[in-house]
């Protein structure tokens, strides 16, 4: 084989090579964004062929399949469930529903919710589209198929109490892991629910130091970084001064120890967490606060019933005294809420908007794979070797 052969058979294998590289990026997206549809829909991500997978999901949001691409087709889904952009997509308003009923959201995947909301409300369970099941729950429990959901802003430095929903340990946590949590109080920004109890969180182990000897502690450094608001969105957290002085004020011994913080004061689970020489172990259920990182809009439950008014802590800003005023502070306000009539309550896919079109019914291949199961996680130990 002469060498101008053996470059160009290298050449066009080096293409070929990278192409596959570019559409196994393109398809791994694609799974990570059905993978998520399909946790948040049937509690555990399913099997089987991708194709199938977006047919089942299909039947259920939208009550028909769609044909075209494959990443228009689930980009369709994914905003049915979680676009709040035009109104609430179908995670908020099956959240808006439980908590109105139990005054708290549970977890697990939506068709699971839904059927638990009709045996609860009607004593029986519906058939349709997921758009269709949550109009009738809407007129039984509200007595109108539109929800009572605006938008309201949420200030910056809101406080929100969360709780663990694992066990911590730092011999068998390491860096990267994440400790879920879930909201344990409601949350009202101008009469209006924007967290609401249940709803999950979770934060990111950013350093965790094991127990050598009497002279090291273990410790562990955590950023509580997420949590989910009413609507579904992600909101960005954080554990700054705020939550920190609310912790201490509390004597959150405990809560404080998951962000690499000591508390000095006389509280029984000081002993429980600093014990000189010892690991850091935590059963699931310890309480701390966090606080929102930056003003955020989402959607809000209307409700004039009495409930957990977040303090927000706002950052002053002085206004110049004059003769006959004192200094004043300015503190943000919310905007007025959106519009929340439409013409179509609750529309489903629209074909039109990601060029689908409706194609012959498809059975539904038989469900597999769900859970019951919650948000929480399980941490797998890690032995020390020394």
């Amino acid at each position: 084989m002469s060498w101008k052969k053996f470059f160009c058979g290298a050449l066009a294998a080096s293409m070929i090579f990278s192409a596959s590289t570019f559409c196994l990026a393109a398809d791994d997206s694609a799974n990570a964004k059905l993978a998520k549809i399909e946790i948040d829909t049937y509690g555990a991500e399913q099997s089987g062929a991708i194709l199938d997978r977006i047919s089942q999901l299909e039947k259920s949001y939208s009550g028909r399949n769609m044909t075209g691409n494959m990443n228009a087709r689930i980009e369709a889904i994914y905003d049915t469930l979680y676009d709040n952009s035009a109104e609430p997509g179908i995670l908020a308003k099956v959240n808006v529903l439980e908590w109105n009923l139990n005054h708290k959201v549970a977890l697990g995947g939506i068709d699971t919710r839904l059927v638990a909301l009709e045996n609860q409300i009607l004593g029986k369970t519906l058939t349709g589209t997921f758009n269709e099941r949550i109009r009738e729950l809407a007129k039984a429990s509200y007595g109108a198929e539109i929800l009572p959901i605006a938008q309201v802003q949420i200030p910056a430095n809101t406080l929100i109490k969360v709780v663990t929903t694992a066990p911590v340990s730092s011999k068998a946590l390491q860096e990267g892991d994440t400790i879920p949590v879930k909201i344990v109080s409601d949350v009202f920004i101008n009469d209006s629910l924007v967290f609401a109890n249940g709803l999950p969180g979770e934060g990111t182990v950013t350093r965790v130091l094991r127990a050598k000897n009497i002279f090291s502690n273990g410790k562990i450094e955590t950023d509580f970084n997420k949590l989910k608001s009413l609507d579904g969105q992600d909101v960005k957290t954080y554990t700054g001064i705020e939550a920190i002085d609310e912790m201490t004020n509390n004597e959150m011994a405990r809560g404080l120890s998951l962000i690499g913080q000591t508390f000095s004061g006389k509280n029984k689970d000081v002993e429980e967490v600093f014990i000189r020489g010892k690991n850091i172990e935590l059963p699931a259920g310890i309480e701390l606060f966090v606080q929102i990182k930056e003003p955020v809009v989402v959607y809000g439950l209307r409700n004039s019933g009495s409930g957990y008014i977040a303090p927000v802590v706002e950052k002053p800003t002085e206004v110049a005294p004059t003769p006959s005023t004192e200094p004043k502070l300015v503190v943000e306000t919310s905007p007025e809420p959106v519009n929340e009539s439409s013409s179509e309550s609750y529309p489903g896919l629209n074909p039109d908007d990601y060029n689908l079109k409706p194609t012959e019914e498809v059975e539904p291949r038989p469900e597999e794979g769900k859970t019951l199961e919650g948000y929480d996680g399980e941490l797998i130990e890690i032995v020390d070797e020394e």
